[in-house]
């Protein structure tokens, strides 16, 4: 599944509850698959989500969950409460560094592709350094510079003169 980058933000799409290159849980909430059921396939599908994310950026510890979607395929209502994302909210927060738990949305479709009962995607991003966390004190080739100071690169100046 895509996972875009942009600036500070990843974007990572929607990921399904699959489990060695096969869907664990096949079906709609309320007829073929449980509540119980749709808690783990949240859960599994979040660890996909997750797995995508570390797979993109190399590690996840300098990022953050900003907003966690749930999809669920459901033929009714009941059930649906946020409590099926608690497994999900439970994961994010002991794997992703401390920080304000993500935004939570869960929504009820119609059906998903290839008959999933559930579907998650992340908004994910990069905290900021620490105030005290030291700048790169290398250059280019990766050598100290004098003094633990990088020198900026000059500004580029155009030859044409604008009136």
């Amino acid at each position: 599944m895509p996972v875009v980058r942009s600036g500070a933000r990843l974007f990572v799409a929607g990921h399904d509850p699959e489990r060695d290159g096969r869907l664990a849980h096949r079906g709609r909430m309320g007829r073929s698959v449980s509540i119980e059921d749709t808690a783990r396939a949240l859960h599994l599908a979040t660890q996909n989500a997750l797995a995508a994310a570390r797979a993109s950026v190399g590690s996840l510890d300098h990022l953050r969950c900003v907003v966690l979607v749930g999809f669920v395929s459901s033929v009714t209502s009941d059930g649906l409460t946020p409590a099926l994302l608690a497994d999900s909210l439970a994961l994010l927060a002991a794997v992703l560094p401390a920080g304000a738990p993500p935004v939570a949305c869960l929504r009820s479709v119609q059906g998903l592709a290839g008959g999933m009962p559930v579907e998650v995607e992340l908004v994910l991003e990069a905290r900021r350094r620490a105030a005290r966390e030291p700048l790169a004190l290398t250059d280019r080739a990766g050598r100290l510079r004098k003094g633990g100071r990088v020198a900026a690169p000059a500004p580029r100046r155009s030859a044409a003169r604008t009136s």
